[in-house]
C-alpha cells in the first residue's frame, strides 16, 4: 500500500509539473528519465504527454529527446551528458513493451517514425511487437541470436523462445574450434550467446587463447551432454575476426561485441548498454583481488573507473557488486560504492542504502550513506516507503533514520525536474 501511495503521490507532482513547462523542458524531462533509467518515470511522463495532448506530440517528444544531454550524477563531475545509443534504445524498447528485442535489426529512428499513425502508447507497443517479432524470428532463422533475452517478456511468443533456444543449442553443437599445439581460436563461442556470457563472466580477452584457458572455458560452459565441441588441428590459429563481418546484423550490437571481446571498456562507457554489466562486474572483481594483494594507485583507479563507467550504465543488476563493495574495510572504496548507489533510483538501491544506513556505526560511511539515500528519495518516490518501513522494524540507527526522514519530508522533492 505504501508503495502505491509514494506512486499516487508522484503522478500528481508530475501531472502539476508537466502544466507547467514547455517543449523543451518537457523533452527534457524525458531525456533526465531515460539518462537515469527511470522507467516508471518515463512511462508517467509519456502517458501524461498523451493524456494531455496526444500520442504523436508524445512520440515527438520522445524522438527529440534522443539527441538531448541529461543531467549527470553528482559523481560524474560533469553537468550535462549525451544521451547514450543503446541506453536510449533499451530505455525506449522497454517504454514499448519490447525488452529484450533490441538486437532487432532496424534503426532507432526509422521504427519511432512507423508508430506516428498509431493512436496511444498502448497501441504503439502492440504494433511495435508485432513487427519486431518477426524481424527477430528472420534474424534467429539465419543464425544471428547474440543478446536477444526473452526471460523477462512474457508478449514474445512460445515459438519464438523456443526457437531461440534450439538454435543456441544447435549453433553450439556445430562449433568447430582451431586448435595450433597449445593456442585455440575460441572466437566461434563468442559468437555463441552460451559461450559469449561464459568468456565474460571467466574475463577473457579476444580471440586467441592457451590450453588451461581454454580448458577453463569448456569446464565452466553449460550446455547439454549432447554438444560437443570439435578441435581442428590447423598450422596456425589466426584471428581472422571472420564472424564478425556476419553477426550481430544490427551494427551497433555488433560494434558492442566487439567492446565486449577486446574489454574495450571506454567504447562500452560511450553505448551505455545494460549488456556491459556482466564484464564491468568481472573485471571489477579483478581490480579488487589486485588491489586487495597489493594497495597500489593504479589498481584504485581502474576500481574508481569500473564503478563511474556502472554509473553511467546505470543498470539495477551493478547494485549488487556496489553494495558487496559498500561493505568492505577499505573506506575510500567503500564510500565511492555508497555514492554510486546514490545514483540509481529504484527501491533496489533504497533497500541497500537504508539496510546499511540502519547497520554502520562508522560516522564517514554514514555522511555516505546520508547524501545517497538524500539523492535517490529526490527521483524514487518507493523510497518514502523503503525508509519508514525500516523505521516500523528493527532499525540500529532508527533515531537518526527519523530525523533524515523527516528533513526529507519537509523538502518536498519535486520528481524528473
Amino acid at each position: 500500500m505504501g508503495d502505491e501511495d509514494s506512486r499516487d503521490r508522484l503522478f500528481k507532482a508530475v501531472r502539476e509539473r508537466i502544466k507547467e513547462t514547455d517543449e523543451h523542458e518537457r523533452i527534457q524531462m524525458i531525456a533526465n528519465a531515460i539518462g537515469d533509467r527511470r522507467h516508471r518515470d518515463l512511462v508517467d511522463i509519456i502517458s501524461k504527454i498523451e493524456e494531455d495532448s496526444n500520442w504523436s506530440t508524445a512520440l515527438e517528444f520522445l524522438t527529440k529527446a534522443q539527441h538531448m544531454k541529461y543531467s549527470s550524477p553528482m559523481t560524474i563531475g560533469q553537468d550535462k551528458t549525451e544521451l547514450e545509443e543503446l541506453k536510449f534504445r533499451e530505455m525506449v524498447f522497454e517504454l514499448l513493451s519490447c525488452r529484450g528485442l533490441e538486437p532487432a535489426s532496424i534503426d532507432m529512428l526509422d521504427l519511432l517514425k512507423s508508430l506516428k499513425d498509431e493512436s496511444s502508447l498502448v497501441d504503439a507497443s502492440r504494433a511495435t511487437m508485432n513487427k519486431l517479432e518477426q524481424l527477430v524470428i528472420e534474424q534467429i532463422k539465419a543464425g544471428d541470436t547474440l543478446f536477444f533475452d526473452f526471460s523477462e517478456n512474457i508478449s514474445v511468443s512460445e515459438e519464438t523462445v523456443n526457437l531461440l533456444d534450439q538454435t543456441r543449442y544447435n549453433n553450439l553443437d556445430n562449433i568447430s574450434i582451431n586448435q595450433s599445439e597449445n593456442l585455440f581460436n575460441i572466437e566461434p563461442l563468442w559468437y555463441n550467446e552460451y559461450g559469449r556470457v561464459t568468456m565474460l563472466n571467466l574475463g577473457i580477452k579476444g580471440n586467441i587463447v592457451d590450453a588451461e584457458t581454454f580448458a577453463s572455458v569448456l569446464s565452466v560452459l553449460q550446455v547439454p551432454s549432447a554438444v560437443k565441441t570439435k578441435l581442428v588441428e590447423v598450422s596456425s590459429p589466426k584471428d581472422t575476426k571472420e564472424y564478425s563481418l556476419t553477426f550481430p546484423t544490427n551494427q551497433t550490437y555488433n560494434k558492442l561485441h566487439t567492446h565486449l571481446i577486446d574489454q574495450d571498456v571506454d567504447n562500452l562507457k560511450i553505448l551505455a548498454s545494460r549488456h556491459s554489466v556482466l564484464l564491468l562486474n568481472t573485471l571489477l572483481n579483478e581490480a579488487l583481488s589486485i588491489y586487495d594483494n597489493a594497495s597500489s594507485t593504479n589498481s584504485y583507479r581502474k576500481i574508481l573507473n569500473y564503478i563511474n563507467v556502472h554509473i553511467v550504465v546505470r543498470d539495477i543488476e551493478s547494485i549488487p557488486i556496489l553494495e558487496r563493495l559498500s561493505q568492505i574495510n577499505d573506506t575510500r572504496i567503500a564510500t565511492t560504492a555508497i555514492l554510486a548507489i546514490g545514483t540509481f533510483y529504484n527501491e533496489s538501491s533504497a533497500s541497500a542504502l537504508v539496510n546499511l544506513f540502519c547497520n554502520e556505526k562508522n560516522d564517514a560511511m554514514i555522511k555516505a550513506l546520508t547524501i545517497a539515500i538524500e539523492n535517490v528519495y529526490r527521483k524514487c518516490p518507493e523510497a518514502d516507503y523503503v525508509i519508514t518501513s525500516s523505521i516500523d522494524n528493527d532499525c540500529r540507527n532508527r533515531g537518526s533514520l527519523k530525523k533524515l526522514y523527516r528533513r526529507l519530508r519537509k523538502e518536498r522533492p519535486l520528481y524528473y525536474k
